[in-house]
């Protein structure tokens, strides 16, 4: 089983040195090239992508995972930090499935 991680070859030069297997991606066209080729590979269990690629991962690539329980697909800070646009309440309804009050 591997683990990848998707990020700008900055970010990927970290993840290197920590032992990880890493695939660049400078914009959201090769990012989806790069992480469509890296959901076809029955061997990867852990995507690890940069959360500057969140919005790039549209419809047509979690259509691709589909109900897998792999590989996981876990976003981290990018470097320039973080950038999301949900709140901690819409992430954990969209993991959980459910609304919290």
């Amino acid at each position: 089983m591997r683990i990848i991680f998707v990020g700008t070859e900055d970010e990927c030069v970290g993840f290197k040195l920590a032992g990880l297997e890493t695939a660049t991606a400078e914009d959201e066209t090769a990012f989806k090239n790069v992480t469509s080729e890296i959901l076809s590979d029955p061997e990867v269990a852990i995507l690890v992508v940069s959360e500057k690629f969140a919005d790039a991962f549209d419809k047509e690539l979690k259509k691709k995972l589909g109900k897998k329980a792999l590989p996981a697909v876990v976003f981290v800070p990018s470097i320039d930090g973080t950038t999301s646009k949900q709140s901690l309440k819409e992430f954990l309804a969209s993991v959980l499935g459910v609304r919290l009050q």
